[in-house]
């Protein structure tokens, strides 16, 4: 089934009813030459056109979001109120002689009054085609009642739905597997887009996935890419659901207590000695771009890159968490992303704190070591995605003697 998206019916409702207050417009600007220093009448008819259009239009442009905690930038609101206020005082003019003078009186040296309506309505649209959506229709995959959404920031294919079906499929069955089936099922609400929209409440960011407690939901971008980059971040999120739905209030503080008890100071030195030996070493010959490492190997993003691309996820795992502990700012010009003059790169301002980093010392992932609840949530992923030995001896315990209904399982997801 191949469906693509269209817009939104809110989007297609405001396009149609700014037609008709471009056409009157038109026809006023054709009969008025706007002039610096003289008004030139409209004709009534046009005038009472372009008020019925108006009346029609200005509703639809007092644009509110459905959640309360969101609203537009305020750039954006000044925007609308302009345009509102521009519309407005042109259906207030009672003939086409105070028409004429309104639309004289909004010309400029370097725009007239139908250019800025164009632009106006421009950005209304854009407005509407970047934040609305509407359920497409629900339908189940499982035990799962999916609802899909069309936005305007992403379309829906084969692809799309396959790895929507993927992902609910096979989370299902491990879940199922590792004795977790009474988390199966509830609502999906579903994306095109590479990851969730701000409407989701997600903040924006690289949201694959996201489960809100308070009605028990759950949202999934499925045009994130890789079915089983999603899958994992589904299955984090899953891992949430069970940490408030099943672990209860003293389950949550036995977790939070193993966390805190086992935070300490990791092992920095590890991390400074590999990044001093790799941005030290001398320019090589014949490595191509091997410059750059010399010059800016101490720079958090050369390193970072040299860790992903030869594979050492380890050591990446630990730059990543003493990093985020640290707080380093290497001041980067936003144009280049090349430091600025006297900006302290990442290696030397965590050689200065070294001392002072404190973490978990027996994550899993980088993002694990953040606090509790997310340690649950990565511990409990990668358990039954990757399967039971993906996590260390110790967390491995700690997350069976929490979720005792937790089963061994089987091979990892291949």
């Amino acid at each position: 089934m191949k469906r693509t998206a269209a817009p939104t019916a809110s989007y297609l409702r405001l396009e149609s009813v700014l037609k008709p207050i471009k056409d009157a417009l038109m026809r006023a600007s054709r009969r008025s030459v706007f002039s610096f220093d003289r008004a030139v009448p409209v004709a009534d008819a046009d005038a009472d056109a372009l008020r019925v259009a108006i009346d029609a239009a200005l509703p639809l442009l007092d644009i509110r979001m459905n959640d309360p905690k969101r609203r537009l930038t305020s750039k954006l609101n000044t925007r609308l109120r302009n345009f509102r206020k521009m519309l407005t005082q042109m259906r207030d003019a009672p003939n086409g002689e105070a028409l004429g003078s309104v639309l004289a009186s909004m010309s400029g040296k370097t725009t007239d009054a139908w250019q800025k309506y164009l632009e106006y309505s421009g950005e209304a649209l854009e407005i509407v085609r970047a934040l609305d959506e509407e359920e497409m229709g629900a339908y189940s995959v499982g035990a799962y009642s999916v609802h899909p959404f069309n936005t305007g920031r992403g379309d829906w294919d084969d692809d799309k739905f396959d790895t929507l079906r993927f992902v609910l499929k096979q989370g299902s069955h491990l879940l199922s597997q590792y004795g977790m089936g009474r988390f199966v099922g509830g609502a999906v609400l579903a994306y095109p887009t590479t990851y969730l929209p701000p409407s989701a409440g997600s903040g924006g960011g690289n949201t694959l996935a996201m489960y809100r407690r308070r009605d028990d939901i759950m949202w999934l971008a499925a045009g994130g890419g890789n079915p089983h980059r999603i899958l994992q971040s589904f299955i984090h999120e899953t891992g949430h659901r069970v940490y408030w739905m099943f672990l209860g209030n003293r389950g949550r503080a036995a977790w939070e207590e193993y966390f805190e008890g086992d935070t300490g100071t990791p092992d920095v030195d590890a991390v400074i000695n590999a990044w001093e030996a790799w941005a030290s070493a001398p320019e090589r010959e014949g490595v191509k771009g091997d410059w750059m490492r010399v010059k800016y190997g101490r720079n958090l993003a050369h390193w970072i890159n040299h860790l992903k691309e030869t594979g050492q996820d380890d050591l990446l795992m630990w730059t990543e968490i003493v990093l985020d502990k640290v707080g380093v700012d290497e001041n980067l010009d936003p144009y280049t992303g090349a430091p600025k003059r006297g900006a302290v790169p990442a290696l030397d301002q965590v050689i200065a704190k070294r001392s002072e980093v404190r973490a978990f010392l027996t994550p899993v992932t980088s993002y694990s070591a953040t606090e509790a609840g997310e340690l649950f949530a990565e511990a409990f992923a990668h358990y039954v995605v990757d399967g039971p030995n993906r996590l260390h001896p110790k967390l491995r315990s700690e997350l069976r003697r929490a979720l005792p209904i937790l089963k061994v399982g089987s091979s990892p997801l291949m």
